[in-house]
């Protein structure tokens, strides 16, 4: 295989050199060009094959990567007329909506090894909206007050930055951490602390978990995944887990490459 290797550099040169110096009977020189041109037709079909080999081991590797998910139907209002904490463009094509519960440690590896690479290339290029909902699961004891804290941040619109502080402290959640982290925010403190006890903000955290367990959800983070269409997340799909940023590049990438139904 790959003969070519074996070529010396001048005679793969000697049919530039047609139009030179070259006497045109020379019977020596006819009979290595003879050979370079069987070369060069061996070398293009080893390489057809080399390309073929590369293709298969591209498509094997993607769908080795590509996430399982359950279907859903269409989602009216997915994005709660706006009132969801959302990133990126609301003009994407596709929107991803994360469950998440800031006792995960699943969901704090989502956020340190997947969530800043889909920001950059696909979030912060346009292509995906990016919104949030809670899920605080039952064993997790402070995940809710700490869901709590994160949407009254959100009234501030300081709710990412409450988000990164909350998770990067996962492990010390309580109210003196909340109130810490909103003074490092530099919010209004009463406003704040009103907020924390605030039942209307304690019931929107349960919506958000009646709403996922109507979804299937049932643990976190779990993703619901979909193209963009008159307002509705169109025929999403729910991919559960801390998945890599390859798997989701694979169906993000397969959901950009789909026709738009309404073209």
């Amino acid at each position: 295989m790959l003969r070519y290797k074996r070529l010396p550099f001048a005679l793969l040169m000697t049919p530039l050199l047609l139009t030179g110096c070259q006497p045109q009977n020379n019977a020596e020189l006819q009979q290595e060009i003879a050979s370079l041109k069987q070369d060069i037709t061996q070398l293009k079909k080893e390489m057809n094959t080399v390309g073929g080999q590369v293709k298969d081991i591209h498509t094997i590797a993607m769908r080795s990567q590509k996430p399982q998910y359950k279907s859903l139907p269409t989602q009216e209002n997915f994005d709660e007329d706006g009132k969801l904490p959302q990133l990126g463009d609301a003009t994407a094509q596709l929107a991803i909506i994360e469950f998440s519960d800031y006792q995960c440690p699943y969901c704090k590896r989502f956020i340190d090894q997947t969530f800043t690479k889909l920001k950059s290339n696909y979030i912060d290029t346009g292509k995906v909206q990016y919104l949030t909902r809670d899920f605080p699961l039952s064993f997790h004891p402070k995940a809710k007050g700490a869901a709590i804290a994160a949407n009254c941040s959100l009234q501030q619109d300081a709710y990412w930055a409450m988000r990164d502080s909350l998770f990067n402290n996962m492990k010390q959640l309580d109210d003196a951490l909340y109130q810490q982290a909103a003074s490092n925010l530099s919010l209004d403190m009463a406003k704040f602390a009103d907020c924390l006890v605030d039942e209307s903000i304690s019931s929107k955290v349960q919506q958000d978990v009646a709403y996922g367990s109507s979804l299937g959800i049932r643990g976190t983070p779990s993703f619901v995944i979909g193209r963009v269409e008159d307002g509705q997340l169109i025929s999403p799909k729910l991919v559960v887990g801390a998945q890599s940023y390859q798997t989701f590049a694979v169906l993000l990438d397969e959901l950009l490459a789909t026709p738009d139904s309404s073209d």
